[in-house]
Formats: structure tokens, C-alpha cells, sequence
């Protein structure tokens, strides 16, 4: 299993071959393209009811491949994302930011309404 910063480096093998932008100066591209992916991801899951949308818009026929079609619409966002991390800093070390936000989001103990599946914050820590 990679790391993110081999992940990181994958995505920038890509960029290179492909002239993607690799600058500082491409950073706000990269977070554009990746809400766009991100947009693909839940404008196909908003509609997963509706199975002649699916296949007239994205050629989607089954379940299994709404779930490919939103995961591979998730990776390019994460794709994005890696890109214009190394646009910010190509020095960057992506699995200590990683887990220094990991650290703090555990040290808040917050929950938002809507990912509520009923734990409390003392059952978070468990």
C-alpha cells in the first residue's frame, strides 16, 4: 500500500509526462480541478436513484459501477490534491501533514450533525 508521499510521487510522474503544472503558481488550478472531481462524485451519487440518468449521462448500469464511477471521480480529486501539494511545497512531507491533521481533528473530538451516527464524543475515543 503506498504512502501518500508515494502517492505523491506517482501523481507527479503523471504531471511531469503529461504537463499538468507543477509550479507554485498552479496551486488554486489544482484545488479548482479537484472540487470539479468532487462535484462529478456527488452530482452521479445524487442521482443513483435514477437509473435512466445514470445510463443516458454516464453510462452507468449497475451499482457496481456507480461505486466505480464515484470512487475513480474521488481519486482524481485526491489526484488534484496531491498535485497541488506539491505545487505549494515539493518538499512537502504529505504523511506528517497527514498525520499532524489527523492529531488535531482527534484532539477536537467534533462531530458535525449530518456524519452523527448517534456516538457520542466519549464513544469516539474507544
Amino acid at each position: 500500500m503506498p504512502t501518500l508521499n508515494i502517492a505523491k510521487d506517482k501523481v507527479i510522474e503523471l504531471a511531469k509526462r503529461f504537463g499538468w503544472g507543477i509550479s507554485r503558481e498552479h496551486v488554486g488550478t489544482k484545488v479548482f480541478y479537484a472540487i470539479i472531481e468532487l462535484g462529478e462524485a456527488g452530482d452521479a451519487w445524487k442521482h443513483r436513484g435514477d437509473r435512466e440518468w445514470l445510463k443516458r449521462e454516464l453510462n452507468v448500469s449497475t451499482d457496481e459501477e456507480l461505486t466505480a464511477h464515484v470512487a475513480e471521480e474521488f481519486i482524481d480529486a485526491i489526484f488534484y490534491c496531491l498535485n497541488g501539494l506539491y505545487c505549494l511545497d515539493p518538499t512537502l512531507d504529505v504523511d506528517e501533514a497527514f498525520d499532524r491533521k489527523w492529531r488535531i481533528n482527534l484532539a477536537r473530538g467534533r462531530t458535525y450533525v449530518d456524519d452523527n451516527e448517534g456516538l457520542t464524543p466519549a464513544s469516539h475515543e474507544e
